[in-house]
């Protein structure tokens, strides 16, 4: 039993030594043993008396290299009284000095009406992938805007972009 109690004397600076060097290195080493983030991710707020048709929102996505490959996404956040189960958007990217558009559907609601994006209270978000092998240059302008055949959509207080870099 003494001998227990001394090993233990004995060993405790060396413990309280580790355990502080330990906690010390945590923020260093645990970002190296995430899982890759977004690389970029923006969220543009839109006007309370709505989104007109001919408003697109510009977003300059700045990567850590020049050019980075992956997968472009855009977010919508709406409100539980938008009239839509669905929004339709157009994407807009500098490709190599073209432009290049992509038309995107996201689905807000299934087939009983019941929304399918997640959210707290009456407020919902939701993403689809607009290109999964998106390369883009870094600086570049990408837009949305909607192109739904209301002239101002209503309910929806922001739209983002994330751009999500590919692993290797």
């Amino acid at each position: 039993m003494a001998i227990g109690r001394n090993i233990c004397r004995l060993l405790s600076p060396c413990l309280s030594i580790a355990a502080g060097i330990t906690v010390m290195s945590l923020p260093v080493v645990l970002p190296g043993c995430s899982a890759p983030g977004n690389d970029y991710a923006e969220y543009a707020d839109l006007p309370p008396e709505g989104w007109k048709y001919g408003d697109t929102l510009w977003f300059t996505p700045v990567h850590p290299d020049s050019i980075c490959r992956g997968r472009l996404v855009v977010g919508i956040r709406h409100e539980n009284r938008f009239p839509y189960t669905s929004v339709w958007l157009e994407t807009t990217a500098d490709d190599n000095g073209r432009r290049k558009t992509d038309t995107l559907e996201i689905s807000l609601a299934d087939s009983f009406g019941s929304w399918t994006g997640r959210g707290i209270g009456a407020s919902f978000q939701a993403a689809d992938t607009v290109a999964g092998s998106f390369i883009h240059r870094s600086g570049t302008k990408v837009g949305v805007r909607h192109i739904m055949r209301a002239d101002t959509l209503r309910d929806v207080p922001q739209v983002g972009i994330f751009f999500v870099p590919v692993t290797k």
